[in-house]
């Protein structure tokens, strides 16, 4: 078997993009020929020193599962493009949360109604728009939902779940060392805490640390959508390469 059919055999069916597929065969394929060469050295025949190579870099099933269950999940072509979507997402939360043209209306409300109470001797009322009470505000909603539309309701349950759902899982998907829940729970909980401070800080919006319990919770569904599409995408590799080939002509 020639050395590049043997490669080509291997690098045939890996989970990865065309050009991933080429970076590999390449390397694959110098390694092969440099052992090829030292063993010509050595003083075997070039056919002979071919075969004794492939034979050492051992059967194409075996070096392709290895190659298969080595790869990442994304390679690093795709990888590009994740991260862009990441940068993306950051962008797009930052635009929302705290330099959307409404938010900065609100702020003029904020601030006017903070002077009026200060004015009228009912500092107090400064912090009607603040809640540090675990649970208050999901037992307000839920005990009292006729005082509120199913819009209000779902925008902010499910709005702020799914606002920090991409955070879990794109986090692991680039990052290995992401791909611990309590790392993802950490990281999800500080961003949320420092986003509700921005807002409190500037007069963006109001501080409710209820907000922070659903943050904390749409970035662990995150992370579970990533654990289940991992498993998957690695059951998927297994059965793969547990696959028969056929020898190329």
């Amino acid at each position: 078997m020639k050395l590049e059919e043997y490669v080509d055999q291997v690098v045939n069916g890996l989970p990865c993009s065309r050009r991933e597929k080429q970076d590999v065969k390449d390397e694959l394929l110098d390694h092969v020929t440099s052992m090829k060469q030292e063993l010509m050295e050595e003083g075997y025949a070039e056919q002979e020193a071919a075969a004794l190579a492939i034979q050492r870099f051992g059967p194409v099933a075996e070096l392709k599962s290895q190659l298969a269950a080595s790869m990442p999940l994304i390679d690093k072509y795709v990888r590009k493009w994740v991260l862009a979507l990441f940068g993306l997402y950051v962008a797009a939360c930052s635009y929302l949360l705290l330099l959307s043209p409404d938010r900065w209306h609100r702020r003029r409300f904020t601030l006017e109604w903070e002077e009026r109470m200060l004015r009228h001797g009912a500092p107090e009322y400064t912090y009607i728009f603040q809640n540090t009470k675990p649970m208050r505000t999901l037992f307000d909603y839920v005990f009292h939902y006729e005082h509120y539309s199913a819009y209000t309701i779902a925008y902010n349950l499910l709005g702020n779940i799914a606002l920090f759902m991409p955070l879990g899982l794109l986090l692991p998907l680039l990052f290995a060392s992401f791909r611990n829940r309590h790392r993802v729970f950490f990281t999800a909980l500080f961003a949320s805490l420092a986003i509700e401070f921005l807002q409190f800080w500037l007069a963006l919006g109001s501080f409710d640390v209820d907000d922070l319990l659903l943050n904390v919770l749409g970035g662990l569904c995150g992370y579970g959508l990533f654990r289940a599409g991992a498993a998957f995408v690695y059951r998927q590799r297994s059965r793969e390469a547990d696959k028969p080939f056929s020898t190329l002509s």
